[in-house]
C-alpha cells in the first residue's frame, strides 16, 4: 500500500509540473510577439489608367509568413468592390514578386526599396510606404474624465481601477493583456471612452487567431478587437459589434501599429416597470474614421448574450489569448439622453 501511495503521489507530482510548465510556456507565448515585417503596410500613391489622367490611390500589403504576402490594390474611384485589386506576392524583405488575375486583366509587380509598382492593361500603380497614425493617438483626457489605465512614456501605468491584477505593465506605459478578461470597479452608463491598442503580428494565425480581443461595454457589448488589416470587413472582424454589425468600412492599421477607439455610448434605456423601451446605441471612430454612426445594438453580443441589459455595468477588456497590449484608457461619463441627439 505504501509503494502505491508513493506512486500515486509521484504522479501527482509529475502532473502539477507539466501543468505549472504548460501555464509558463502559454505565457510566454502570449507575451512574445514576433518581430514586425519590413514589407507589410500601407503605401500610398497614384493610378493611371489607360489613356486617363492619374488618381490617387494606395495599398495595402498583408504578410501572411514564410514569404507570403497578400496586397490589396485600392485605386480612389469609387468605395465599389470592383474597384478592389487582390494580388499574391512571394519574396523577401529585400524584393516581393506581384502576380494575379482580376477579371481578364493579368496584374504583375514587385515591391522593393519601399516602393510598390503593379501594371496590367487596366493600368498601373505607383506606390510609396507610407506610416499612417490616428490622429486621436495619445489624446489627454480632458477635465473631469474618469483614467482607468494612465499613460506616460516610460512609466508603467497603475491598474488600481480594474479587479485583475494578474495584467502586466509595461515599461512603456503600456499593458499586456494576459491571464483572463479585466472588469472596472467601478459601472458606467452613458459615456465617451478612449482606448488605444497594439495588435500582435501574428502570421501564423488566421481569421478569430490574429490579435484577438474586446471591449466589452457594460459586460455585454462587444466591440471587436482583431487583425482585420485589409480585409473586407465583416461581423466578427476589427470594429465590428462583434455578430450583430461590421464596421462601414475597414479603418484597420496594420499589427503592430498602436490603434485608437473613441467610442460614444448610449445605454438601453426602460421604463417604470424594468421593461426596455430603447435599444443601446453605438457611436465609434477608429483611428479617425466614423466606422459606426448611433449604431443600435439589438442585445448583448458574443459570449455575453442571453444576459439581463441594465442602466449602468463595468467596462470588460477580453483576453483571448493573444498578445495584445492596451494604453491611454479614459472616459467621460455622459448624463442621460446626452450620447444620443
Amino acid at each position: 500500500m505504501t509503494g502505491l501511495r508513493t506512486l500515486a503521489g509521484a504522479l501527482a507530482a509529475m502532473s502539477l509540473a507539466a501543468g505549472l510548465m504548460a501555464a509558463e510556456k502559454a505565457e510566454k507565448a502570449n507575451a512574445t510577439e514576433q518581430p514586425l515585417d519590413k514589407v507589410m503596410g500601407d503605401y500610398v500613391g497614384m493610378y493611371t489608367p489607360p489613356g486617363g489622367a492619374e488618381i490617387k490611390a494606395e495599398a495595402k500589403v498583408i504578410a501572411e509568413g514564410g514569404g507570403n504576402y497578400f496586397v490589396v490594390l485600392l485605386p480612389a474611384t469609387s468605395g465599389a468592390a470592383a474597384a478592389r485589386i487582390e494580388l499574391k506576392g512571394k519574396g523577401d524583405a529585400k524584393k516581393v514578386a506581384l502576380a494575379g488575375k482580376v477579371g481578364d486583366a493579368e496584374w504583375t509587380g514587385a515591391i522593393e526599396d519601399g516602393k510598390l509598382a503593379a501594371q496590367s492593361k487596366d493600368g498601373k500603380f505607383d506606390l510609396k510606404a507610407t506610416l499612417k497614425k490616428s490622429p486621436t493617438e495619445g489624446a489627454k483626457p480632458p477635465a473631469g474624465a474618469i483614467v482607468l489605465i494612465p499613460f506616460a512614456e516610460g512609466k508603467p501605468p497603475s491598474m488600481d481601477e480594474w479587479t485583475n491584477p494578474a495584467w502586466q505593465a509595461q515599461a512603456d506605459g503600456s499593458v499586456l493583456v494576459v491571464k483572463g478578461d479585466n472588469r472596472t470597479k467601478r459601472q458606467f452608463g452613458d459615456m465617451q471612452l478612449h482606448l488605444e491598442f497594439r495588435i500582435p503580428f501574428e502570421p501564423g494565425g488566421k481569421g478569430q487567431g490574429r490579435g484577438n480581443s474586446g471591449v466589452y461595454i457594460q459586460d455585454l457589448y462587444e466591440i471587436q478587437i482583431l487583425d482585420s488589416y485589409g480585409l473586407v470587413s465583416k461581423a466578427g472582424d476589427c470594429g465590428a459589434v462583434y455578430t450583430q454589425t461590421p464596421p462601414k468600412e475597414n479603418a484597420c492599421l496594420p499589427p503592430g501599429s498602436w490603434q485608437t477607439y473613441d467610442i460614444t455610448f448610449r445605454a438601453p434605456r426602460f421604463d417604470a416597470d424594468g421593461k426596455k423601451v430603447k435599444d443601446a446605441a453605438v457611436t465609434v471612430i477608429q483611428n479617425g474614421v466614423k466606422i459606426h454612426d448611433e449604431q443600435k445594438i439589438s442585445g448583448p453580443t458574443g459570449a455575453a448574450k442571453g444576459k439581463p441589459e441594465v442602466k449602468q455595468a463595468v467596462l470588460r477588456l477580453q483576453e483571448h489569448g493573444h498578445a495584445v497590449r492596451l494604453r491611454n484608457v479614459w472616459l467621460v461619463e455622459l448624463g442621460e439622453g446626452a450620447a444620443a441627439k
